[in-house]
């Protein structure tokens, strides 16, 4: 069993949360000084509060571990759990090693995914620099799954994806 917890690369999201709470606090603000149509500018403040709040629990609370776990009858998975600060983890991902087809780095060319395939993104950063896509075909269809993987990580599951497809 190999585990490994992503490290935060950029701080994106934490800018990002810090200019769209100034832009809601400067909103409040305004609506207080100004008298003419206040409710407008208060509705400014709040709807940029939605976004913060959203990046905040996405980016900035939520961590993750990635693992492979190896099994007896001579198959392994990879599972991704992830967990706030102290709080006990979440297993929110366990796809099969041999069920990965495809390993590729995340660049311009697969930014977005393919027509009619759901991404799931587990990377801890906004925008990462070195991510991997994982194509995954099993019973529920063709799925990608984005990480941060280390190197190590991402020899195991290089090692263990399907040889014929790949």
């Amino acid at each position: 069993m190999y585990e490994y917890r992503p490290r935060k690369t950029n701080h994106r999201a934490a800018t990002a949360v810090a200019l769209l709470l100034a832009a809601s606090v400067t909103a409040f603000i305004g609506a207080a000084l100004f008298s003419f149509y206040p409710s407008i500018l208060q509705c400014v403040g709040l709807c940029l509060l939605i976004p913060v709040i959203q990046l905040t629990s996405r980016y900035l609370v939520l961590q993750y571990l990635y693992r492979v776990r190896s099994y007896d009858e001579g198959g392994a998975d990879l599972e991704i759990f992830s967990y706030r600060g102290g709080s006990r983890m979440q297993l929110v991902c366990r796809v099969a090693l041999s069920d990965i087809t495809a390993i590729h780095p995340l660049g311009e060319q697969n930014r977005k995914p393919p027509h009619r395939v759901h991404r799931y993104d587990y990377c801890p950063d906004l925008s990462p620099l070195n991510a991997v896509v994982l194509s995954v075909a099993n019973g529920d269809g063709e799925q990608e799954i984005q990480l941060s993987p280390d190197e190590r990580m991402l020899t195991l599951l290089q090692g263990g994806m399907r040889k014929g497809d790949a």
